[in-house]
């Protein structure tokens, strides 16, 4: 099945609209939904059910940031027959939900644009940092005359960014970072860069900016004090969707 996930996840990316299920798609390609779900999350990390809502979700974040339907036609258009469900998995996976999501664009974005002309600011923690905890220094490596206007670097539990990270920063006018506040666990750290623009929607619409990532899972305290390379690069059709909203993670560690 390794061969085939590129094939797979095209073909979920280009039925997601149509209430696509996991077993549904495990049919497709000749599989039980067994089998196809634990051969598919431990292939990337993620369950296929993850990567179809989030398939969904950001859609519908496109649609309701480019002014094409309300909030009730954005959750219909992605599949949802609930707009409640919809309205819930939304405010999960961005912070916001999605009227709120619409209505706050300029906002974020103001503040954007403030710290790119500033410092470094440390996002993620919901609590204040735990004593026992590891460290670990991160450098971020961009295309030959990119420019960045702000880099997001988060360890997160799943490879699918849809959630917010156990503990991240956004990079402004720099390329490394020290993590000292890592609570211990395992993680897989990811990064993505939003280039210099005064278009607001690439702060939100993330699917062709630059990402990376360190390949392997990370186990802390294992991991403590160790040094991590990512390589930026061009989205690629098997990547999968940046749904966390990222503004919102910076403003709320703005705000602490």
């Amino acid at each position: 099945m390794k061969e085939r996930i590129p094939e797979i996840l095209a073909y979920m990316q280009e039925t997601v609209t149509q209430d696509l299920t996991v077993e549904e798609t495990a049919n497709h390609f000749g599989y039980s939904k067994y089998h196809f779900s634990r051969e598919f999350k431990r292939l990337t990390g993620f369950s296929a059910a993850d990567y179809l809502s989030s398939l969904k979700i950001e859609l519908a974040k496109q649609a309701l940031l480019r002014n094409e339907h309300s909030v009730t036609n954005s959750g219909f258009d992605v599949g949802y027959s609930s707009i409640g469900t919809f309205s819930t998995t939304f405010t999960k996976k961005t912070g916001l939900s999605p009227r709120e999501y619409k209505q706050q664009v300029e906002a974020l974005y103001s503040v954007a644009k403030k710290y790119e002309e500033t410092t470094t600011v440390v996002v993620g923690h919901k609590d204040p940092p735990v004593s026992d905890a590891s460290r670990c220094h991160i450098s971020v490596h961009y295309p030959e005359g990119y420019q960045a206007g702000i880099t997001f670097v988060g360890f997160f539990k799943s490879p699918l960014p849809n959630h917010r990270p156990v503990v991240g920063v956004a990079l402004i006018k720099k390329s490394t970072h020290l993590f000292e506040h890592i609570p211990n666990g395992s993680y897989y750290l990811l990064a993505c860069s939003i280039e210099k623009t005064f278009n607001p929607l690439r702060y939100f619409v993330l699917d062709d900016c630059l990402r990376g990532r360190v390949q392997q899972q990370l186990h802390f305290p294992q991991d403590h004090d160790q040094a991590f390379n990512i390589q930026l690069r061009e989205a690629i059709p098997e990547d999968p969707p940046i749904v966390v909203n990222v503004l919102k993670l910076l403003t709320d560690s703005i705000k602490k």
